[in-house]
């Protein structure tokens, strides 16, 4: 680095740390490489500084800066990312926004909760019991991850009912020059959005406008458009019973239909299915217990929460516990409490459902401390042609079919399904190039076979923007709007 650059940074140090504190502002190298990764086990690139915010006036004021300076900022919320979004691709700032934890508000009555950038599953969780509420969790997220993070990133959440799809409802968020921004029924006055309730006829249920559905534009933007410093999102009231069921399946095809039908019927509310070594990855009391646990479970298996509500909760369940019985007659399938393998399964499962991970190390993690995923969607009916040309990928690949994972999530009733193949890797032995190069390999073969990848994340993201045609081009032409000098996460968008 010159001496003209280094001043230069040295004046830039100074300025944002008149802005939220000399505290706050980190260039030491351990500090640096602590934060050049994170769990995508994607390529390390090193930020040249990192700046922690605790209230939107200080990520405004740094964002300023930043944008005067043709510094890029890159927004970072979780104690881990999943995606490699938080990644500097162009160096910069890493803008550290896990220290901003406020909870305002819980509106029980409209069933939202006003939280800040920094709240983890594991603290909403805790806030949220308080008031007999709970949140509406993507599958066993990790507890030190934002929860605007995930919603941001679009994660699936366990409820397939279609009014529960999209939790996002209103937001505050900073543009690329430092200018704020609300969202929806947020952005009817200027004062705190925890008094806009209060204080004026708006209650933050509105999502849209004015103008276009900014909360639409925000998801899956890897925080090029805006850095959200405040939102709220749908909740869910506590049900007065509930009761796990499990439908076992030997082949994936076998399960379709029936997982159509439980939908089409609106049985249950959270519903999911899970291979034997993801439910073994789950349930297994050690990680070294998961590989002859998954010998031992069904293949493939419908998780199914039969949810009594707040109103006559046992008419409820056994309304719902008939309508399986008919559905499981109908496809001369089963329908089971407990695993042999597993006697208390079903409550264990239970009682994870609204709530994140609890255990040391991640559930997806367990088997080898690492794991790479594919994560696309599609109709439930073309899932299982997509899922056994993954698994003969692996087979040519030297990787044992056994120890791979899927994961599907119907989503609005399953008119369409999330779905994840996790691939468990050592983040640090000899193979992880090999099975990156798998990865890659399996991530192109699938987008030729019809597999939708809605997320641009990844080391394959050229692969999804090539084929993007004039979405793409909108894209950059509401970036160069948005963010005209580049400075929120560049590179992340492929301009």
């Amino acid at each position: 680095m010159s001496t003209a650059a280094a001043t230069t940074l040295s004046n830039i140090v100074e300025a944002i740390a008149g802005v939220v504190g000399e505290q706050n502002v980190n260039t030491d190298i351990e500090t640096l490489k602590k934060y050049s990764g994170d769990t995508s086990l994607m390529s390390a690139r090193m930020p040249d500084m990192v700046v922690r915010a605790l209230n939107r006036e200080e990520v405004m004021g740094i964002i300023k800066i930043a944008n005067e300076n043709s510094i890029p900022v890159v927004p970072r919320s979780s104690g881990t990312g999943t995606y490699g979004s938080g990644i500097p691709e162009e160096g910069g700032i890493i803008l550290d926004l896990s220290g901003m934890k406020r909870i305002p508000r819980v509106d029980t009555r409209n069933r939202w909760v006003l939280l800040e950038s920094g709240v983890t599953f594991g603290e909403l969780k805790d806030e949220l019991d308080k008031h007999g509420m709970q949140s509406l969790n993507p599958l066993l997220p990790r507890k030190d991850k934002s929860v605007i993070t995930s919603v941001l990133e679009r994660e699936p959440v366990l409820t397939c009912k279609t009014e529960c799809d999209e939790p996002f409802k209103t937001a505050e968020f900073v543009l690329g020059t430092g200018e704020l921004m609300r969202t929806g029924a947020m952005c009817i006055d200027r004062i705190p959005p925890e008094e806009i309730p209060d204080k004026t006829k708006s209650d933050l249920c509105s999502t849209g406008g004015p103008g276009i559905d900014w909360w639409r534009l925000l998801t899956g933007c890897q925080g090029t458009f805006g850095v959200l410093t405040v939102m709220n999102v749908k909740i869910f009231h506590k049900p007065l019973m509930q009761k796990v069921v499990l439908l076992p399946f030997d082949s994936l095809e076998d399960a379709v239909m029936p997982l159509y039908t439980i939908q089409r019927r609106e049985v249950g509310h959270e519903c999911f299915l899970l291979n034997s070594y993801d439910l073994a990855a789950i349930l297994a009391r050690d990680s070294g217990e998961i590989s002859s646990l998954a010998a031992k479970l069904p293949r493939y298996c419908i998780v199914l929460n039969l949810w009594g509500g707040q109103f006559f909760p046992e008419d409820r369940i056994a309304f719902e516990e008939k309508a399986v019985a008919e559905i499981v007659g109908l496809y001369k399938c089963s329908v089971t409490e407990t695993l042999a393998a597993v006697p208390d399964g079903n409550e264990c499962i239970q009682g994870m459902l609204n709530g994140p991970w609890e255990g040391d190390v991640y559930w997806k993690e367990r088997q080898l401390g690492g794991c790479l995923e594919i994560v696309f969607q599609n109709g439930l009916d073309k899932i299982p042609a997509l899922w056994n040309r993954f698994l003969a990928l692996a087979a040519e690949s030297g990787i044992s079919p056994q120890e791979l994972g899927i994961y599907i999530q119907p989503r609005q009733r399953c008119r369409v399904c999330h779905v994840e193949f996790h691939i468990p890797c050592d983040p640090d032995g000899a193979e992880l190039a090999r099975i990156k190069a798998f990865q890659r390999k399996a991530a192109g073969e699938l987008i030729n076979a019809g597999a939708f990848f809605y997320r641009p994340y990844y080391d394959w993201a050229d692969m999804i923007y090539s084929r993007a045609g004039y979405t793409l081009e909108t894209i950059k032409k509401l970036k160069a709007i948005l963010d005209p000098n580049r400075t929120l996460n560049p590179g992340k968008i492929k301009l």
